[in-house]
């Protein structure tokens, strides 16, 4: 067997997680649209003009990379599309950071989590981009170990946001608040 054969079932893991990110991202930018508009205007990077274009095709270009990495026939293409996506993110997120600009959202996920720019968020859309590829380097694998690698990755994105989302639970007599 050889190594992209085995290493197939991560790939289509990868495929699953960062495929519905891309996905998540891109609705929520689709529905809160002039937040995201907001967001892009923030970061000072594109002549004012061309928001609205970019925010529109952004959320379009996140959604069809999100589905390209679930399709299993065009992980390949989204891999690559998400890889660059990460790269252009990471970029601006640095340009900003660099200029002492931390108190903007990133912009990821309008309405679900809005963390403010830092190296340490730059640094992990960075860790990312090997984890868009990863499906790129796929081949021969079959339909059902695809999808139960994607349904894997998705599970895993979901878990990942609920731990970022949710509010950290409060237990009486640990120390950790107020009692009654």
């Amino acid at each position: 067997m050889s190594l992209l054969a085995e290493t197939a079932p991560l790939a289509a893991l990868c495929a699953g997680g960062i495929g519905t990110m891309f996905l998540v991202a891109g609705v929520s930018k689709l529905r809160g649209h002039d937040a995201f508009l907001g967001t892009l205007a923030s970061y000072r990077l594109l002549p004012s003009w061309s928001y609205e274009g970019v925010a529109w095709g952004l959320a379009g270009a996140e959604v069809l990379t999100g589905l390209a990495l679930f399709s299993g026939f065009a992980a390949g293409l989204g891999g690559l599309a998400a890889a660059a996506m990460l790269v252009v993110f990471a970029l601006a997120m640095g340009i900003n950071v660099a200029r002492g600009r931390t108190s903007l959202s990133c912009g990821c996920t309008p309405g679900l989590v809005s963390e403010t720019l830092s190296w340490k968020l730059v640094a992990r859309t960075v860790l990312c981009v090997p984890l868009a590829l990863a499906p790129r380097f796929a081949s021969g694998v079959s339909a059902f170990v695809w999808g139960q690698g994607v349904m894997a990755g998705v599970a895993l994105y979901l878990v990942w946001l609920a731990l970022v989302a949710l509010p950290p639970e409060r237990v009486p007599g640990s120390g950790g608040g107020q009692e009654a």
